[in-house]
């Protein structure tokens, strides 16, 4: 009997896994002005392209995106008012899923559909509740954790919590008609009957009868006991743990300019609103704020204003990045966080450069092109994939180039494609290519970075002046073997910023190993370094010279190259 169950278990298993299970999202956009680019959905199931899904107009103010999925799992998604990234839905905290909506699949259940308001939890005109709480302290029953209130006739049983992760924390959503409700009055039960433990809440969080009250308006609402956002322990107005002060201090002296609505921090720990938590000027290019939270590990990022309107840092490519978003752990040894802007934390402060255009350069020798092939290039100043560029090849000399005006900071993560990405072309490998018989990537070559997902990217170092990248062989860091492109390429291209300068100098775009020398005025000596790895971007300590004019020279074999800077 036991095998016989097992085999039932496996054919069981197996129907799921084969099952194809129809996935509809809708949008309702009734409360948006909608964007001429349309309206599209990005997830985990289709690469978090922002272009490549667009949905259809159903004519009522809602939009739907249908796909088909061959395995049971859970997908993550938002809505996007357009085609890039800028453009996408804030999803409220009520019903996020790491910061974005999720689905479940199950192939046995048949076919699934969802459908909520851009930016809201449920239909337009609702509101949702996320209830929460803390079983950590408790025995938990084996009838499950139920939630009774005024909004489901006081029902101990009607209304189950679970806990899908195992962190003690049982939840449950519902949604309601804001309109005809001022408040919610509520409390949770270790059970399913008025004869297990219920909760007794005083007056800080509750009514004088014990229970707690939710007042309720147009906002969803995830239910916390503190402003980052942790759960209610079992009867009581605290959490089960004691919060930690962790205080978050941001340089902003490397933008242009700070937003009239000041500067503000969101993150896991406060449902991602962009708005939610304001820093504090300190009035020297600095901002500041100190949160309660959990111990534990969050992710989160500083916002040049207010709202997701492309103005929140992009940490990609970076060390401490985990999908765009700065990651960090707090205990009661490190409650702060310091860092520059898009930067970071231990890294220089540099100023972004001035917009200045970038030439891209590469040579597609070690590819058999067909005849209406095109080279593309796309990255971080295209929204990637969905922005990718077409090169040109005018001269037919097989080197395909760009020029593209670049603002902003000074990394330029990028790739290039034979063919446009979002039309199955062919993509650089995620920069791993054969470097001397061993397999290697942009990063360990010295022409790029991880983007933070296993992948790499290429990447440029801008100075804020006109700039000609060294032609580079498609899917590798230098020019083809036996091409002569760069021959002309007698000079060593690079910037140098800030200049004036006092204490340190950044120099960027060239890569590999170097001789670095500082001559003054009359072409003395007064600085060397050997063997410099500048890799992008080199700081050199100039706090030591005097004021005025110097040039620093590059010299890397035969090729060199020259910029003045002053020192003041």
């Amino acid at each position: 009997m036991k095998h016989l169950f097992s085999f039932l278990a496996a054919a069981m298993l197996a129907s799921a896994a084969w099952a194809q299970t129809t996935v509809t999202l809708t949008v309702d956009m009734t409360n948006e002005m909608v964007s001429m680019d349309g309206v599209h959905v990005a997830g985990n199931f289709q690469g978090w392209d922002p272009a490549a899904s667009p949905m259809t107009d159903n004519g009522d103010g809602t939009w739907s995106y249908t796909f088909t999925s061959d395995t049971a799992t859970s997908y993550q998604y938002k809505f996007v008012n357009g085609n890039a990234w800028g453009t996408d839905e804030g999803v409220p905290g009520a019903c996020a899923v790491d910061g974005n909506r999720g689905i479940t699949v199950d192939g046995m259940l048949g076919d699934v559909s969802a459908e909520a308001c851009f930016g809201n939890c449920a239909a337009c005109g609702m509101t949702t509740v996320r209830f929460r709480v803390d079983m950590a302290n408790e025995e938990v029953s084996p009838f499950g954790v139920h939630v009774a209130g005024d909004f489901q006739g006081w029902d101990p049983a009607a209304t189950e919590l679970t806990d899908e992760d195992g962190d003690m924390v049982y939840e449950t959503v519902q949604s309601f008609d804001a309109d005809s409700m001022e408040q919610i009055v509520f409390k949770f039960i270790n059970g399913n009957a008025w004869s297990d433990p219920t909760e007794l809440i005083d007056v800080a969080c509750g009514d004088d009868t014990g229970n707690r009250v939710l007042p309720l308006d147009a906002t969803d609402i995830l239910l916390s006991a503190n402003v980052s956002g942790s759960p209610y322990c079992f009867s009581s107005c605290q959490s089960c743990v004691a919060p930690l002060a962790v205080t978050f201090n941001i340089d902003m002296s490397v933008v242009a300019s700070v937003s009239e609505n000041g500067v503000h921090l969101a993150g896991s720990f406060q449902g991602w609103d962009p708005a939610g938590t304001p820093m504090m000027d300190n009035g020297d290019g600095t901002w500041s704020v100190t949160v309660e939270m959990e111990p534990g590990t969050y992710e989160f990022k500083f916002i040049n204003s207010n709202d997701w309107d492309g103005n929140e840092e992009n940490m990609e490519g970076t060390g401490c990045n985990v999908g765009g978003n700065r990651i960090a752990s707090f205990d009661a040894n490190n409650s702060t966080y310091t860092a520059c802007f898009n930067t970071c934390p231990g890294e220089s402060c540099v100023p972004d450069p001035d917009p200045a255009d970038v030439t891209f350069r590469v040579n597609a020798a070690n590819q058999e092109l067909m005849e209406g092939d095109t080279l593309f290039v796309w990255g971080s100043f295209t929204g990637w994939q969905g922005g990718a560029i077409a090169m040109t090849d005018a001269d037919a000399d097989g080197i395909w180039e760009h020029t593209e005006t670049i603002s902003g900071g000074a990394n330029v993560d990028y790739k290039y494609s034979i063919g446009h990405p979002d039309s199955e072309g062919m993509i650089e490998e995620d920069g791993v290519f054969i470097l001397d018989g061993d397999t290697t990537n942009f990063e360990a070559a010295g022409c790029g970075a991880g983007n933070g997902f296993g992948g790499f990217n290429r990447r440029h170092v801008r100075s804020g002046v006109a700039e000609f990248l060294d032609v580079v062989c498609f899917n590798e860091c230098s020019d083809c073997e036996g091409s002569d492109a760069s021959v002309d390429d007698a000079t060593v291209i690079f910037g140098l910023f800030p200049n004036p300068a006092t204490d340190r100098v950044v120099l960027t775009g060239a890569q590999g190993s170097a001789d670095v020398f500082v001559l003054d005025v009359q072409g003395r000596e007064v600085m060397s370094l050997n063997n410099a790895a500048l890799n992008g971007r080199f700081e050199l300590n100039v706090a030591g010279l005097e004021t005025g004019v110097y040039t620093v020279v590059i010299c890397q074999g035969l090729r060199q190259g020259a910029q003045r800077i002053l020192v003041h």
